[in-house]
């Protein structure tokens, strides 16, 4: 079964093969369930255990390991703050339930042609039972919500922390110590994520890792390949079709 990603705006569905991830961490959320054998999940601070099964914070390293069985990740770009919130109020994650288990299944078949509307109800099902009662929240601040309304508007542009201040007519000091408090990254390593979302979009879409790289922002082939590795934990290449 080749990788397939779906990604969306603050999600993302994996659908791929367990292998040896190496050590990495997302901004974004994470749940792993296994579509056939288990998985080994390794955390930095809580050693290997296997699994069908797992749910991580967002920057908690990590690494999986299995034979070659088929797995599903989800992703959710919630923020850490958020998170934090959701935790300190008690919540907990959630194993997915027989008929959400079934349906992942159904969509990694390689002959599933499930429309880009249906997988992303089904990524926003996983999600809202994985984490029930978790949601992403705007900024509270309405020029925080200009200067990122821009960002998603226009991914491609050659945004900085100081053009990201104009729009929202703020300093650019002032501007990235309230961006930080909203979404818990700097402004710097928010625009890797969008980068490394376009980039992966175009690479699904057939282009060479080389264009895709360009297009997204990237100086060259190898730039992208060593910031994919280091957040996403794979090689790019990877998620050309047919691989």
């Amino acid at each position: 079964m080749p990788t397939r990603l779906h990604f969306f705006r603050e999600r993302a569905l994996v659908l791929t093969r367990t292998a040896d991830s190496g050590w990495h961490a997302h901004r974004a959320l994470q749940a792993m369930v296994a579509l056939d054998d288990g998985f080994v999940v390794e955390r930095e601070k809580a050693g290997a255990v296997e699994a069908r099964f797992a749910a991580l914070a967002p920057m908690e390293r990590h690494r999986i390991r299995g034979g070659d069985a088929r797995i599903a990740y989800l992703f959710f770009d919630v923020g850490p703050r958020a998170w934090q919130a959701w935790r300190e109020a008690g919540g907990e994650p959630r194993e997915p339930q027989a008929d959400l288990l079934a349906a992942l299944r159904a969509l990694a078949d390689p002959e599933a042609g499930a429309p880009n509307p249906a997988v992303e109800a089904l990524a926003a099902r996983w999600c809202a039972e994985c984490w029930p009662g978790l949601a992403s929240q705007a900024p509270a601040d309405a020029r925080l919500k200009r200067a990122l309304d821009a960002l998603e508007a226009d991914p491609l542009a050659p945004w900085t922390h100081r053009s990201l201040a104009e729009r929202a007519h703020l300093s650019p000091s002032r501007f990235q110590v309230l961006f930080r408090d909203a979404t818990g990254l700097p402004v710097r390593n928010y625009l890797l994520w969008r980068r490394l979302l376009e980039a992966t979009a175009r690479l699904q879409a057939g282009e060479a890792v080389t264009a895709a790289a360009h297009a997204a922002g990237f100086a060259d082939a190898a730039h992208l390949s060593r910031s994919f590795r280091r957040i996403i934990g794979a090689a790019p290449s990877s998620l050309l079709p047919g691989r």
